[in-house]
């Protein structure tokens, strides 16, 4: 055969491998993780990876709830999966548009709601962006009046959970931005917190942030004796509603970053309903969810079990679902 001839055939012969392998998935780290030699969590780890790295999919399935993974640097390994924020490749990603973040979701579909300065979400929570104080009033209901601080407890945490004061505009950062942000070991009420404590959260506690993710769970704190912020009000209409949001559709509750509506906001909003919002819980269904940012240091001991971080969207402002591949406002849905 021509060598000429020969040289085409294995260069035309190389291409699908080479399409292959540009193709490969990647990934995104959504919380601190190990890399360990094979799917198990018996197995030695070899490695971390912290939120925010990358990894390359070696193969697309997971084995025993593990991903087979490359990293950046060239080290193979496995990860826990539900640490791993999977993206889709192009092909999936047009047949599953309904499942991915919908085109209107940039921040110039909607300007005056979310900003980003380079049109994609941030990474990262500047300390220079704006913290307004919060304002906060009276709550006034069939079982009476509760004040901005609640009635006890961490009045200063109930302050900021109480706020009534919407943001104008929403910075638009990542799953991991929000959910994988440090944060000191510290007593449970802030009232106890040393200054060095306070002065670890003070540049990013209260920015008015937007998060797309995917709600594994609304629940609608009622009963029991109640929390200190309601002043131990327990009817549905006057305490908080818990939200698991997470980064992947695979993550369970013990990855999520908590988002929570208070009845002080939904005053404002009589269509939000987790009724109105099933359509989009635990459905693989993509959310928006904008609010304050805000950390309630109570709930320590539940981080890895029943939410991923003390950091929280709290009170929640605003509520957008994915439905026909763009974001619309829960407040419009009929």
């Amino acid at each position: 055969m021509n060598t000429r001839l020969v040289k085409l055939f294995l260069a035309l012969s190389l291409v699908p491998l080479f399409a292959i392998a540009t193709s490969a998935q990647q990934a995104e780290v959504t919380h601190g993780v190990s890399l360990r030699s094979d799917a198990s969590s018996a197995q030695p780890e070899t490695g971390s990876l912290s939120a925010g790295d990358t990894v390359q999919l070696i193969q697309p399935d997971k084995e025993h709830g593990y991903y087979h993974v490359r990293t950046a640097d060239g080290k193979e390994g496995w990860v826990w999966g539900r640490y791993l924020n999977v993206q889709a490749t192009a092909a999936s990603a047009s047949q599953s548009q309904s499942s991915s973040t919908p085109s209107g979701s940039s921040p110039s579909s909607n300007p005056a709601t979310t900003t980003s300065a380079t049109g994609s979400p941030s990474t990262s929570i500047s300390p220079d962006w704006a913290k307004p104080a919060p304002v906060a009033g009276a709550y006034q209901d069939a079982e009476g009046s509760c004040g901005p601080n609640g009635d006890g407890g961490d009045t200063a945490t109930n302050l900021r959970k109480n706020r009534t004061d919407v943001p104008t505009t929403y910075h638009e950062v990542t799953w991991a931005a929000a959910g994988a942000l440090p944060y000191p070991a510290a007593p449970p009420s802030r009232l106890n917190w040393s200054a060095d404590q306070l002065a670890q959260i003070a540049p990013y506690e209260g920015v008015p942030i937007s998060v797309v993710g995917y709600l594994v769970k609304v629940k609608v704190e009622s009963g029991g004796s109640g929390e200190s912020t309601n002043c131990h009000q327990t009817q549905p209409t006057d305490v908080d509603w818990h939200m698991y949001l997470t980064a992947s559709q695979s993550q369970g509750e013990d990855a999520s970053l908590i988002v929570e509506t208070t009845p002080r906001v939904r005053q404002s909003h009589p269509n939000w309903s987790p009724q109105k919002l099933a359509p989009w819980s635990s459905t693989g269904a993509q959310v928006r969810i904008s609010g304050w940012f805000m950390l309630d240091p109570e709930h320590a001991d539940m981080v890895g079990k029943y939410r991923g971080t003390i950091w929280e969207i709290h009170p929640v402002t605003k509520i957008e679902v994915s439905k026909d591949n763009r974001w619309v406002d829960l407040d419009q849905l009929p």
